[in-house]
């Protein structure tokens, strides 16, 4: 399934992260669940990520791990892939145990593991891709949610 979606303020991202949410809760802790978020800089990833947080409940002030790579919360593994050469680094953050433990994994800058990502979807494990894009003017943005 493919949904377009134009946000025409960081209010409307937090509503689309809401509708996002509402179509994996249930999954979550039964398989893992990897969004993949994709778009160039400053578009709103790291948004979209609190906003998901929130909907999940987390209290903990949510921040991208552009420099440690990953941040762990309750059920939630954000990764920022954007200074990541190699998927394998990724593999190293313990990746296979956050999809083991059937977590939500949030990965910013997925696009650039487009192959390996894709690989990681199994009967177990499911990925959603998010496309983050800027719209007309500075605020608005283009988003592209793509799910099994």
């Amino acid at each position: 399934m493919k949904i377009r979606k134009v946000a025409r303020s960081e209010k409307e991202i937090y509503k689309l992260a809401g509708w996002v949410w509402e179509n994996i809760k249930d999954k979550v802790g039964k398989e893992a669940i990897v969004i993949a978020l994709s778009g160039p800089l400053g578009a709103g990833k790291t948004t979209l990520v609190k906003a998901i947080a929130k909907e999940m409940g987390i209290k903990d002030v949510v921040v991208s791990p552009t420099f440690i790579l990953h941040r762990e919360y309750p059920g939630l593994d954000h990764i920022d892939a954007w200074r990541v050469e190699d998927f394998l680094e990724i593999e190293r953050l313990g990746l296979a145990k956050m999809l083991a433990n059937k977590h939500l994994v949030i990965i910013e800058w997925a696009d650039k593991f487009s192959e390996e990502i894709k690989k990681l979807s199994t009967k177990d494990t499911k990925i959603v891709w998010v496309k983050l894009e800027y719209g007309k003017n500075e605020i608005e943005r283009l988003i592209t949610v793509t799910h099994p």
